[in-house]
């Protein structure tokens, strides 16, 4: 028989409840992008695929066989579910469990673990308490604590090691360009791992010298934490590929706490991140977990991704692969602009200069919501979005009282939304200083980033969209050319502004190029404001 005709027979043998041994009740076939997962109660079995993605290998039975074995040797550090390796023979032309006329296969078995226990259905239960996450904080210590300090493994702590996982990543990631993830976001976090590697490849050095390279998880996320009332196992390390494990122990914990963020528990996730880090004494977690976080969110994204791709997975479960890994390409943009915060970002500028547009772009790529100075004035008055008001400079629903109540409206529609957990673009002129002091004011006390991006554009190209914008189309905003030069005299330069948040981008330029300046300014911006701390 050819391989392919093996390889659909077995999957068929192990669909099967009678070809085990202990006769389940049923059978249970769960794919991921390397393994096929046969859930056998009480027992689950789980066969590697013969793929080798570059940085996993399993294309040979041999290469199989050493990553079973491999698999139960490491997981049973963390974890007592794990019982061996399963040889799957052919006698007679048939499968079976055990040696037979000739090996094809070599399969993973442990106990099943309860369903109810993982941590990700307790969360959706709400039935975590402190006890079961000290209970978890306590077993990876534990397991940290362990390991002996190697050179060798220290080696896998430098910069440039960390680089090749996460350029390899990059790489794989690049065919998804979109399809998963937007040319914009891709470019700003290949762009922030440069500048981080730049800026404070130090920070990577004294991890090292401080102890905190280990052999870890590698893999440490809600779906791998089963909390039962007599043991906390923890499963399904990475087996495949020692760079992936060897690892600082916050790039481990940054893998679960990304994945408490992405799920809705950013409190937990603070929670876990401290705890560990007190009882490990490592006092620059800080300043690096959210760089872990954005490569963990990434490495999801292209997870997902190949599995969204993969022909054999049915086309339900290939587009939820692929949203998925949209929110996580996402997620991780925004820590490489806010860290694990919510951040607040102001569009502001002269009429014309394409400040809703480069809004709703930015909003589009954060998944964030956009409160505009336009829409809440006409909101305020009863008008609607799109009727046009021409009225005279500081006139009518752009008096000075109606513009004050508005700008009032859009920062504390600002503040609720961060307050809730969620950043937020503030689109406006913001052409006072006063409005802007008061934007600063209420970061400061949220204890959030924020940025100020500042539109401009030649006037040519201002006269162009106004006069454009006059002749009709959709646009909420009554901006036009009658009324330019005096908002222009009226206009308060951002002197007041700190340096390190304010940018200004040309939007004279394609929509995507000022996109990318957004961007990447932010990040410019963001890694300097904490440059001192390394």
């Amino acid at each position: 028989m050819k391989k392919e005709e093996v390889s659909a027979l077995l999957i068929e043998f192990l669909s099967d409840p009678s070809s085990y041994p202990h006769n389940p009740r049923y059978v249970k076939h769960i794919q991921t992008h390397a393994s096929h997962v046969f859930i056998a109660p009480p027992y689950v079995y789980k066969i590697k695929k013969p793929v080798n993605l570059g940085f996993l290998d399993f294309s040979t039975l041999d290469k199989r066989r050493y990553y079973c074995k491999k698999e139960v040797e490491l997981n049973t550090r963390i974890c007592d579910a794990y019982l061996g390796v399963e040889e799957i023979s052919i006698v007679d032309g048939f499968f079976l469990f055990g040696k037979g006329d000739y090996t094809v296969e070599y399969s993973v078995k442990m106990r099943k673990l309860p369903e109810r226990y993982f941590l990700k259905n307790l969360l959706k239960k709400d039935r975590v308490t402190e006890d079961d996450l000290l209970r978890v904080i306590e077993k990876l210590v534990e397991f940290y604590k362990r390991q002996s300090l190697k050179e060798e493994i220290n080696k896998y702590g430098k910069p440039e090691r960390i680089r090749i996982n996460i350029d390899e990543s990059l790489s794989i990631s690049e065919r998804f360009i979109g399809k998963t993830i937007s040319k914009a976001t891709y470019d700003a976090i290949k762009f922030y791992n440069d500048m981080f590697f730049e800026k404070k490849s130090r920070l990577f050095e004294e991890r090292i010298e401080k102890g905190l390279i280990k052999d870890c998880h590698g893999d440490l996320h809600l779906e791998h934490i089963n909390i039962s009332p007599q043991n906390v196992c923890i499963y399904d390390c990475i087996e495949f590929n020692e760079r992936f494990r060897y690892i600082d122990i916050a790039s481990d914990i940054a893998f679960l706490a990304m994945d408490l963020d992405f799920n809705g528990y950013g409190d937990l996730a603070s929670f876990i991140v401290s705890e560990i880090s007190r009882r490990m004494d490592d006092k620059t977690i800080s300043k690096i977990i959210d760089f872990y976080k954005c490569y963990r969110a990434f490495v999801r994204g292209e997870v997902e991704s190949i599995r969204s791709d993969e022909p054999e997975i049915p086309g339900e479960e290939k587009n939820a692969s692929k949203e998925r890994a949209k929110r996580y390409f996402k997620f991780s943009l925004n820590y490489a602009l806010f860290g694990s915060r919510p951040g607040l970002i102001v569009i502001f500028g002269l009429l014309g200069t394409g400040k809703s547009t480069l809004a709703r772009a930015l909003s589009e790529e954060l998944t964030c919501r956009v409160i505009s100075s336009d829409e809440v004035r006409k909101e305020i008055m009863g008008v609607e979005p799109t009727e046009r008001r021409y009225e005279g400079f500081d006139k009518g629903i752009y008096s000075k009282d109606i513009t004050d109540i508005t700008y009032r409206e859009v920062i504390t529609g600002g503040r609720r939304t961060i307050e809730s957990g969620k950043t937020v673009i503030l689109d406006a002129s913001f052409s006072k200083r006063a409005f802007r002091e008061h934007v600063i004011q209420e970061a400061e006390t949220l204890g959030v980033p924020f940025y100020f991006i500042q539109t401009r554009a030649s006037e040519d190209k201002i006269r162009e969209r106004l006069i454009k914008r006059e002749k009709g189309g959709k646009a909420v905003s009554d901006g036009r050319l009658e009324i330019f030069e005096r908002f222009k005299e009226e206009f308060e330069e951002p002197i007041e502004l700190p340096r390190d948040s304010h940018l200004i981008v040309s939007n004279d330029k394609r929509l995507d190029e000022a996109l990318t300046q957004a961007l990447t300014g932010i990040i410019i911006k963001a890694l300097s404001q904490t440059i001192h701390e390394i």
